[in-house]
């Protein structure tokens, strides 16, 4: 019985085999989070994006006997924003058509910053809201110890701006006194916020938030109004 032999030639073809990944998806690291701050700028943003038609498909190439497909790149896209510091902006109620307030809304009698809340009572019957806005005041529980409290922004052609809650630079004349960390308070001796709050008997005492820590050397606060008081002994 005679061994079969092998005899080694030259190949005819040379094929060249490497890897090649047909889809791809790369991660890219998103930032999360955002810097505290009352202007609430990143929005929710559409993606640009463009339709390329293309004139002559990607040509099959043969090798060996073999057909390889060219790669085909697709992006779907990426989150550009956070919505987070967007989403604030939910927080600031706006009341078109506010009118007859039982105390005329002017920069004398009211200032961005301050703390008020709205209440049925002494309303004008002209109001569209049957309601009035008034100053807070923590010598009454019936002047804000029992309502929920607002910043107030601005009032414009009859258009009034409060806000239920979040970050705001305060003015030195609404809060003369902050300090970074610390719980804010309505202080009737100064009438104004403050990180100490009111001492003296029958007041009401009230967590009004924070003070926020910026390197802008401004008086940021979180303002979010606690649901509940103390009333002083």
């Amino acid at each position: 019985m005679s061994i079969p032999s092998i005899n080694i030639s030259e190949p005819k073809h040379k094929i060249k085999i490497e890897p090649v990944a047909g889809y791809v998806f790369t991660q890219e690291s998103i930032s999360h989070g955002f810097i505290p701050s009352p202007v609430n700028t990143a929005l929710v943003s559409p993606i640009e994006y463009s339709n390329v038609a293309l004139e002559q498909a990607p040509e099959i190439a043969t090798i060996g006997g073999i057909q390889l497909q060219p790669d085909i790149n697709v992006q779907v896209g990426i989150k550009t924003d956070s919505i987070l510091t967007g989403l604030l902006n939910s927080f600031r109620y706006r009341f078109p058509d506010w009118t007859h307030n039982n105390i005329e809304i002017t920069e004398e009698n009211f200032t961005a910053g301050q703390v008020v809340f709205i209440t049925e009572e002494n309303a004008n019957s002209n109001n569209l809201y049957s309601s009035t806005m008034v100053l807070a005041n923590t010598t009454d529980l019936d002047t804000g110890a029992k309502h929920n409290l607002f910043i107030f922004i601005s009032y414009s052609d009859e258009e009034l701006i409060l806000l239920h809650k979040g970050y705001f630079d305060m003015p030195d004349a609404v809060m003369p006194n902050w300090s970074p960390g610390k719980t804010i308070y309505l202080n009737t001796l100064t009438g104004k916020l403050d990180v100490t709050p009111s001492n003296i008997s029958n007041n009401w005492v009230r967590s009004l938030g924070f003070c926020i820590p910026n390197a802008g050397q401004k008086k940021r606060v979180w303002f979010e109004a606690d649901s509940t008081y103390l009333k002083i002994k």
